[in-house]
Order: structure tokens, then C-alpha cells, then sequence
């Protein structure tokens, strides 16, 4: 017998309001986006210090 078990809360009976939702949002894009971006500009400085090393080595 297959038995669904399914639980929810809605926004309000966690007593949070519309304005605390839409704050949790804005900030949980601004995080997703600055992750982002951050690990793009380090994996471009690895990779520019990995070439500089490789062509300070031949010379």
C-alpha cells in the first residue's frame, strides 16, 4: 500500500509577510548572481597565473 505523507506550510502560518518573502528572494538572487561571478573571475585568475607560470618556465 502506497501511502502519501505529504507536509506544507504556508508563508503566513510561518508568520512571515510578504515583504520578509520578497527580501528572502532579492537576497537569495543577489547571492546566486555574486557566487557566480566571484567563481568566474577566480577561475579566470588560476588560469591567467597558470599561463604566466608556463611561459616564465620556458624561458
Amino acid at each position: 500500500m502506497l501511502v502519501h505523507c505529504f507536509f506544507a506550510l504556508t508563508a503566513s502560518e510561518m508568520g512571515l509577510s510578504p515583504l520578509i518573502v520578497g527580501l528572502i528572494l532579492v537576497s537569495s538572487v543577489v547571492f546566486i548572481v555574486g557566487f557566480t561571478k566571484s567563481s568566474r573571475e577566480n577561475e579566470y585568475k588560476k588560469l591567467m597565473d597558470s599561463f604566466i607560470q608556463t611561459k616564465d618556465e620556458s624561458d
